[in-house]
């Protein structure tokens, strides 16, 4: 982070978005800006990835001390992948996916063979799509592939008042007593600081967790 605002967030010139605003804003956001997931127990249908390992457990939430609701047992097995949500951290990474086929359940990110995580066109679990748009308080503000300053930068918000589309929040490093973190869908996919965003408050209003 290149320099923050002298003043944070108490220039209220560039609070581009007001708070009221801003909870209008999110309680009409869009559900048509991504497909919306299958239903827990609804027919396959999702995006195909294949797993990276053999024997992988599928587990019924996405946790490691969930119950197992069963197992891949070759590598490179196609899965049918729903949408992806955030849970316990598996080999450092807290994405997982929600499959429908062959088997119903939630793998850790990590054992998915994608560039990203969460993969590209993969909506999150949240339903309806849920996307909301802020604005930088500061030049070449990072987007990262984590939610941690020590995480791949996959993007910057290049002027102040530059627009960012997100989804959804998480906890990540602390940054100046803040520790949220939004996952951005555009212009890069990745992760920003709460900090550095006119939200008014963190988590904003009416954004959901990841």
């Amino acid at each position: 982070m290149i320099r923050a605002l002298s003043a944070g967030r108490r220039f209220a010139g560039l609070a581009a978005i007001p708070v009221a605003a801003v909870a209008a804003t999110l309680m009409l956001a869009s559900s048509t800006a991504v497909a919306a997931p299958a239903r827990a127990g609804g027919q396959a249908g999702g995006r195909s990835l294949q797993v990276l390992f053999g024997n992988v457990k599928v587990f019924a939430s996405a946790s490691t001390e969930a119950v197992a609701t069963g197992q891949l047992g070759r590598a490179r097995s196609a899965v049918s992948v729903t949408c992806w949500t955030t849970g316990i951290d598996y080999d450092g990474n807290p994405i997982w996916y929600r499959i429908s086929a062959p088997i119903t359940g939630y793998v850790a990110a990590f054992n998915i063979a994608a560039h990203f995580a969460p993969a590209l066109r993969v909506p999150h679990c949240h339903y309806p799509a849920f996307s909301a748009v802020f604005n930088s308080l500061e030049v070449n503000l990072r987007i990262r592939a984590a939610p941690s300053t020590s995480a791949t930068i996959s993007g910057y918000l290049v002027n102040i008042g530059s627009k960012v589309t997100l989804d959804c929040y998480v906890t990540g490093t602390v940054i100046l007593g803040d520790a949220v973190w939004y996952h951005a869908l555009s212009p890069a996919v990745g992760y920003v600081t709460g900090r550095f965003l006119n939200t008014g408050a963190d988590p904003a209003l009416g954004v959901p967790r990841c």
